[in-house]
């Protein structure tokens, strides 16, 4: 077996636990936006894409990403929730065959706090796994943010060449919403993108300026930091030039600070 292929799943909420196993809206953590697209079900279909996604490829490895970002569901991270939903779907499921096998190709990614740190970190966290960084990534996640992933995180943030990535997408499903509704919903949904996050990332490639730091430090209400300057020491100088209250450099200098890494050409 070669070097696995890295799948990202970006986590947006916290499943609570239920016997639907997340089809049900209480069983989960939402905020107001995240209801009327049904975006549950989205986020349970994420995670079955990964599951089928390795199940096809025993080649593949998973990492679940998500910090713990809410304080009404205590230390519990967004990743370690998907995980548990995961392995339940995995163990339930008999088109799942070799379950163990499947399930120890899974791990979690605890720390990030956005679309960006979801990409940096989950890399960071295959090395610690593996000792070696992917030669091919896959992220599965909402369609509507495909450009922000692959045009703004892997090839401008970190000069991952997109030839070797992989984006499978889905979309939210506002079903109890009238045609013209839906239409005005979807309008407005890719408006927000670019407004609340593309734009930002345009200017501020790792998101170390305001809102975007802002926004990170708002979905850190436990204060966690990560470890991986030292579990990735080729990237230590990179991630201390992000860390949280450092000194703001410019893009192109920290950029400049992936030279030596393995997928920059």
């Amino acid at each position: 077996m070669g070097v696995p292929k890295l799948v990202i799943l970006p986590c947006h909420a916290i499943w609570k636990g239920g016997a639907s196993l997340g089809q049900n809206r209480e069983e989960w953590h939402l905020v107001n936006f995240q209801i009327e697209g049904y975006d549950h079900l989205a986020f349970r279909d994420h995670i079955e894409r990964s599951l089928n996604y390795l199940n096809g490829d025993p080649e593949t490895f998973l990492v679940i990403s998500g910090g713990q970002t809410k304080i009404e569901s205590g230390p519990v991270s967004e990743s370690l929730s998907y995980y548990q939903l995961a392995e339940k779907l995995v163990l339930e499921d008999a088109k799942h065959r070799d379950k163990h096998h499947l399930l120890s190709r899974i791990t979690t990614e605890e720390f990030s706090r956005d679309s960006f740190e979801n990409v940096l970190f989950s890399i960071c966290r295959y090395y610690e796994v593996h000792g070696s960084y992917p030669a091919e990534i896959v992220v599965i996640g909402f369609e509507f943010k495909r450009e922000r992933f692959l045009k703004y995180h892997l090839e401008k943030a970190l000069r991952f060449p997109t030839s070797r990535v992989a984006y499978i997408g889905n979309a939210p499903d506002p079903k109890d919403l009238a045609e013209l509704e839906r239409k005005a919903y979807f309008e407005d949904l890719e408006k927000s993108e670019y407004n609340f996050a593309v734009k930002f990332f345009k200017d501020d490639w790792y998101g170390v300026r305001n809102p975007l730091a802002k926004k990170k430090s708002g979905r850190n209400p436990f204060n966690r930091y990560h470890g991986y300057g030292i579990s990735n020491p080729e990237l230590a100088e990179f991630l201390n030039a992000i860390r949280d209250g450092g000194e703001v450099k410019e893009n192109e200098y920290i950029q400049s600070l992936l030279k030596n890494l393995p997928w920059v050409g």
